[in-house]
């Protein structure tokens, strides 16, 4: 049994994580953890159930089970330290810990502060921790009237993950969203474009909007299948009115990211373009099962049809 941790790093508009082992049992084969919580002192608490039967009906030691604290090195001592959450600086700092219970605490009475924790709110926005200024801007939000300019300070962070918050409290606060929309599907980082295309998706409940997929749609790199999957999901519903968009801007779809916004775009009229592409002597053998598979999550159409046909014929030479 394993404590583990995945911390995260970008990758495109995704993420990758890596794994770090904290707490391992190789020798104790009674260790069972079974919940994490983050300390106020910053230390991490690990429960151990203790238990050699793993549960059921043979656990045997359900009353002894432990705690382990994991700290820094040289911090062996736990300390509790104490909040005023009676005052606005007390609070900012409370916000700053990384224990839940004590965050909520500062969130709450920040919030019920408004215009008095503004200036103090806005300070904590120019901190160097990415995650500091995330939450004050989240509780600038908050205050009476502040929402749009929170959200433009946001929308001009230099981190991708704040700027792309800008638009989760634009749609929590229904504040500025189209203009913010056309913002942010040109920002360099395909991450802050991603929460563009998931916030299309809710919006394509009322009404489709083909020019921001295709634009967002002609960002796509060819690689990354983050972005990918994101331009999928903001196209449900409306795959055949962005495709015929899109393949009207398209000088040549014959590229890897043409070709991947037509194998995810799951209409008929993609069909047409997959009969293309895998008759077509310059694909590779392997990647031919993929665009066949495409076909499967096309709709009963003459165009797939056809399509099939034209492979069909393709594969006798004829």
């Amino acid at each position: 049994s394993v404590v583990r941790a995945y911390p995260v790093k970008p990758d495109g508009a995704g993420y990758q994580s890596a794994t770090v082992n904290i707490l391992e049992g190789t020798k104790d084969k009674w260790f069972r953890p079974s919940d994490v919580k983050v300390a106020p002192d910053g230390s991490l608490i690990a429960a151990d159930w203790y238990d050699p039967g793993v549960g059921g009906h043979n656990a045997r030691h359900i009353e002894s089970g432990r705690l382990f604290r994991v700290a820094p090195k040289g911090n062996t001592k736990y300390r509790n330290p104490q909040f005023d959450f009676s005052s606005i600086n007390g609070c900012i700092a409370a916000l700053k810990n990384p224990n839940n219970a004590v965050r909520y605490i500062a969130w709450n009475e920040l919030k019920k502060a408004q215009t008095k924790a503004k200036p103090a709110l806005e300070r904590l926005t120019k901190d160097k921790n990415p995650r500091f200024r995330a939450r004050a801007l989240w509780l600038l939000a908050m205050i009476k009237g502040n929402a749009k300019a929170a959200i433009e300070t946001a929308s001009n962070d230099s981190d991708a993950n704040i700027r792309g918050m800008a638009l989760r409290i634009s749609r929590q606060h229904q504040v500025g969203q189209v203009t913010l929309w056309g913002k942010l599907a040109r920002d360099k980082s395909p991450l802050v474009r991603r929460e563009v295309l998931i916030a299309l998706a809710d919006k394509n409940a009322t009404k489709p909007d083909a020019r921001l997929w295709t634009e967002l749609a002609n960002q796509h790199d060819g690689k990354d299948r983050w972005y990918l999957e994101a331009l999928g999901i903001a196209a449900r519903g409306h795959e055949a009115v962005y495709f015929d968009a899109w393949l009207k801007q398209s000088n040549n779809w014959n590229t890897p990211a043409g070709r991947d916004i037509i194998w995810r775009t799951r209409t008929p009229k993609a069909a047409a373009c997959l009969a293309k592409i895998i008759t077509d002597p310059k694909t590779k053998p392997e990647e031919k099962d993929r665009y066949m598979r495409a076909l499967d999550f096309i709709p009963k159409s003459k165009e797939k049809d056809d399509a099939l046909a034209e492979i069909a014929l393709g594969s006798l030479g004829l």
